[in-house]
């Protein structure tokens, strides 16, 4: 999990770690990284497994061996950092939490957000939807012809 020491990776964290089939193996943060995901968020004290908190360069191995990975990354970071990992891993699958791969034209991105799209390419690859509805073609195999797709962080529900 990219970004794991903001609102999202802890949001994320706290509804993966029940999660019978999830190791949550890497988790990382930028200011926050060697300090101990217990220590930022105490309610995780009870959570024995969760590793410490590092930085994703220093990651790379351990991102490049998980079969998902979550980025809760601040918009306009997402960009950069999923460019470098999907250029080296072709196997690793990515869900996008941040605002950078919701939209599917660069324009309209540069539009709403008032900046330069950085990976225009890979925008054309992401393929925005709920996980729920990933999920669910994750069980029927169509979403193995896809690697990396967006999402609206989390919807509240009736």
């Amino acid at each position: 999990m990219l970004g794991a020491s903001g609102y999202t990776g802890a949001e994320l964290v706290r509804l993966l770690s029940g999660h019978q089939q999830v190791d949550i193996s890497v988790l990382t943060a930028e200011r926050n990284a060697g300090q101990d995901f217990k220590t930022i968020f105490p309610q995780f004290s009870y959570r024995k497994e969760l590793p410490k908190l590092s930085k994703w360069e220093d990651s790379r191995r351990e991102i490049d061996a998980c079969d998902i990975v979550f980025c809760c990354l601040p918009h306009g970071t997402t960009q950069e950092i999923i460019s470098k990992i999907l250029l080296d891993n072709r196997k690793t699958k990515i869900v996008d939490l941040s605002a950078d791969f919701r939209l599917s034209n660069v324009n309209t991105y540069e539009k709403w957000y008032g900046k330069k799209h950085l990976a225009a390419a890979l925008q054309l690859e992401a393929v925005y939807g709920l996980v729920e509805v990933s999920l669910y073609l994750f069980i029927f195999g169509s979403i193995f012809l896809l690697r990396f797709t967006g999402n609206a962080q989390f919807l509240p529900v009736r």
